[in-house]
């Protein structure tokens, strides 16, 4: 069998309904029905490379039919819009009228016998990446001509130019069109190389920088969804639901990721003798294991290596660990206590906007430059794109280390840790403001933290001072 005979089927673009010219889709059936009768005993021959070759033919054949699928929804959609226009569909043609159905989503559903969400899907493409024309009859170009020529050729899959075209409509209004136009092409050059969980990822952090703000909820959206809820028992388990804001996320992660590191062994312990799970992940990666010594079974093999967690339970035991580790030892947060180890990274133009402008919006030259080169934008080691000023709320109480970067990312120089409130500028707060300084806030000062407050009139010169303030006041 060559499964290119398969491919050369493929009709012309304006040859498919009828097959003027070429060959007609019902022809390409056909054929394509006399390939899958005979291909599994033919694929069941194929050495590696021959299997490869065919699984890369098999894939360029379905992106050409997900491009057909698109331009048939299209048509359909267009055809039934007009004739509802022209009122010109009786009960005996299939038309708005005539076929019963309100919508071209209902009727591509039965029809098809797909999904909703499918049917709404390919409509929406078809919308996006396919030429129309105007009511005067003139052509109008596709909304994003850059995708819609890479989807036709081929170079892109269906499920990526969703992701893209949903990308764009976030921040369409948010932006200039240049940097849409510059996103479009940047998310289309990662589709044609990259799977759609890695296309996700980009076009995440394209949206995180463009819209900041778009995903911060609201304190009354706080009140009422933000907390760790203690759920119903089920099936003998306890059940605990938890909705957290980016950070928070982030130290959680942290920590269970602690017992997910493939590099490390269950059990084993370093030089120093503790385990990996209460190492930092530099003495954790002197225990590497291969494959074959993780799963080998037999006399000799110790039963630590025969790890067969899910990965939700490793999480779960990390976060557990974690809580036992400081049970232990003493290590729960108190006043003058280090925070937890989160790694954040961010411009420290970025980082000092706010406290060098007067208006608080930052510089007006575009000098600062975050995630993907967008102003004001960090990055947290699990979560990934974090607005600046979530970043500047932790590094109220951080250690903070600069790190001098040359071109290609080159490290230049690295300083010393340093920290905003050490010890000793803790007690002077805490003998001074005796407890959080928010009007009407009984908090103690242990249970406090310490952050920077800006008071004075507008038009004067700002003056900053440090204060004691509880988690649950935002000073600006």
């Amino acid at each position: 069998m060559n499964a290119k005979a398969a491919v050369s089927f493929l009709p012309v673009p304006g040859q498919v309904a009828g097959g003027r010219g070429g060959i007609a889709l019902g022809d390409i059936a056909a054929s394509l029905r006399e390939v899958c009768a005979a291909a599994v005993d033919d694929a069941g021959v194929l050495g590696f490379a021959e299997a490869a070759a065919f699984a890369g033919d098999v894939e360029e054949l379905a992106r050409a039919v997900e491009f057909l699928q698109v331009v048939a929804a299209g048509a359909v959609d267009r055809t039934r819009t007009q004739a509802a226009a022209a009122d010109a569909c009786d009960r005996s043609t299939p038309g708005p009228e005539g076929d019963g159905y309100r919508r071209t989503t209902d009727f591509l559903r039965d029809r098809l016998r797909i999904s909703t969400a499918e049917a709404h899907r390919r409509l929406c493409l078809a919308g996006e990446l396919l030429p129309r024309v105007g009511l005067t009859g003139q052509p109008i170009p596709a909304v994003h001509e850059e995708l819609a020529a890479a989807f036709a050729g081929g170079e892109v899959p269906s499920r990526s130019a969703t992701i893209i075209t949903q990308a764009l409509d976030r921040v369409r209004l948010l932006t200039d069109p240049a940097t849409v136009a510059r996103m479009e092409e940047a998310l289309t050059t990662v589709a044609a190389v990259h799977d759609p969980d890695f296309l996700t990822r980009v076009a995440r952090r394209w949206i995180d920088g463009l819209d900041q703000d778009g995903a911060e909820p609201s304190e009354e959206l706080l009140r009422q969804l933000q907390g760790a809820f203690i759920r119903r028992p089920r099936h003998g388990l306890q059940h605990l639901e938890i909705f957290a804001t980016t950070d928070q996320f982030e130290h959680l992660l942290t920590v269970m990721n602690t017992a997910t590191n493939p590099r490390t062994a269950p059990g084993a312990v370093d030089a120093s003798g503790t385990t990996p799970a209460a190492a930092d992940k530099d003495a954790a990666e002197g225990c590497i294991v291969s494959p074959e010594e993780a799963f080998a079974t037999g006399p000799g093999v110790s039963e630590e290596r025969l790890d067969l967690r899910t990965r939700p339970q490793r999480l779960l035991d990390g976060l557990i660990g974690a809580c036992k580790a400081a049970l232990a030892t003493g290590g729960l947060p108190a006043a003058g206590g280090f925070r937890p180890q989160v790694m954040v990274t961010i411009d420290y133009r970025d980082l000092l906007t706010r406290l060098t402008t007067a208006d608080g919006r930052g510089p007006q030259d575009g000098s600062a430059s975050g995630t993907l080169g967008l102003a004001g934008t960090g990055t947290l080691a699990f979560t990934g794109p974090v607005a600046a000023a979530t970043i500047r709320k932790i590094a109220c109480d951080a250690d903070i280390i600069p790190v001098l970067l040359g071109t290609d990312g080159r490290v230049l120089d690295i300083g010393r840790t340093s920290r905003i409130f050490p010890p000793h500028i803790r007690k002077a707060i805490t003998a001074r403001d005796k407890g959080c300084t928010f009007p009407g806030c009984t908090i103690p000062a242990p249970w406090c933290e310490a952050a920077t407050s800006t008071t004075g009139p507008a038009a004067a010169q700002r003056v900053q001072t440090t204060v004691s303030c509880c988690v649950r006041t935002t000073i600006t």
